[in-house]
């Protein structure tokens, strides 16, 4: 059950002997899929139409929400795992930042020039403005580097919004971690009802009631830290199941979702399916589908003036974006992780960073 890797859209679930004793790679991985279709059905028609709770973006808001359970649970392992907060954070770093930014450069360094709106010297000076330096890392709005502008939706990569929230749940961890509360339910709990009274708050507004993701996070982290006393029985898993179908066609199925998907996620990762359990050895592709697809549909939306069918737009971005995840894996994820095993001493060497009090070292063992 134990593993290695932590993170929701990032890393594996082997072990660090290389056995697979669970399934959350094929779960994240089944649900980044599900994000790629229901993103090429929703830029192909641009959002126009779309509601709240129409099915195919509820399978994406699913998808998603699987994601970040499976990291707040691994994420909190790999807390407790990592023998300093230092190596907590190069870890997350190296899983995250390097494969984010080598994907940053080929939407702007390769896709953007051939598929820009702007003359190549427009292009490079429009990217490097003030005005696109506020609006790239997000990618929401393309229009200062003329991308996309004649999409029926113009976001660049929407996708990665939740890669700023992914992280700073990490320093979140971290932070409860190093003030010795992390086994303590209550830090996870008050949380979590902070989270909720947000939610609540801005429940009828489409973008604000995003906040409800965290709450995933946070679930996937209470429910590893209280590992020992959960049960994960399949009665119970059918009961949310019924409970998720229900509340399917009412505008409480988010609620719904809050309260069954973190259950049924950590009960599905462990159901011991041989095929499911080493689904990730030949790599962990999740990572580099979620934050390669958007621009991958945009572009062939574009190319093709959007006469792609559903399926054909599912079918060839998939295809594509599975290349490039691939190619990222093996290219720059699997080779930035093999730093992870650098000791403490030379991360602070190579980080420039001053040793910690010998004081200050035993306060730290003693409290893990």
């Amino acid at each position: 059950m134990k593993t290695e890797h932590p993170g929701a859209v990032t890393e594996g679930g082997s072990t660090p002997g290389g056995r697979f004793s669970n399934n959350f790679d094929f779960l994240r991985f089944a649900a980044a899929a599900m994000i790629v279709f229901a993103h090429a059905y929703a830029l192909r028609l641009g959002y126009v139409g779309i509601g709240m709770y129409d099915p195919v973006i509820l399978v994406a808001q699913a998808g998603l929400a699987a994601l970040l359970v499976t990291s707040g649970y691994l994420i909190a392992m790999s807390w407790e795992s990592t023998a300093s907060p230092l190596r907590f954070a190069w870890k997350r770093f190296l899983r995250v930042i390097p494969a984010l930014v080598v994907a940053i450069l080929v939407t702007l360094f390769v896709i953007g020039p051939l598929l820009t709106s702007l003359p190549g010297e427009e292009y490079f000076a429009a990217l490097f403005s003030p005005a696109a330096f506020f609006t790239a890392p997000y990618f929401e709005d393309g229009s200062v580097i003329g991308l996309f502008q004649g999409n029926p939706w113009t976001y660049v990569n929407g996708s990665l919004w939740t890669i700023p929230v992914e992280v700073m749940m990490y320093g979140v961890v971290a932070a409860i971690g190093i003030a010795g509360l992390l086994h303590r339910g209550g830090a996870i709990a008050a949380l979590a009802v902070v989270n909720i009274l947000a939610w609540m708050y801005w429940f009828d507004d489409p973008r604000m009631a995003k906040v409800r993701f965290t709450l995933y996070f946070l679930a996937g982290a209470f429910l590893y830290l209280h590992r020992h006393r959960i049960a994960y029985r399949p009665v119970v898993a059918g009961a949310l199941l019924l409970l998720l179908g229900l509340s399917a066609m009412t505008p409480y199925v988010t609620v719904a979702g809050v309260i069954a998907i973190p259950y049924l996620t950590i009960y599905a990762a462990h159901i011991p399916i041989p095929f499911l359990s080493t689904f990730g050895r030949p790599g962990d592709f999740s990572y580099g589908i979620y934050i390669y697809h958007y621009p991958v549909q945009q572009a062939l939306i574009q190319v093709t003036a959007n006469a792609l069918l559903l399926p054909a737009l599912f079918g060839l971005s998939f295809a594509v974006t599975f290349a490039l995840a691939f190619l990222s894996w093996h290219a720059v994820e699997k080779p930035a992780l093999a730093a992870k095993s650098l000791g403490t001493d030379d991360l602070r060497r190579r980080l420039r960073l001053p040793s910690l009090p010998e004081s200050l070292t035993a306060w730290w063992i003693a409290r893990k």
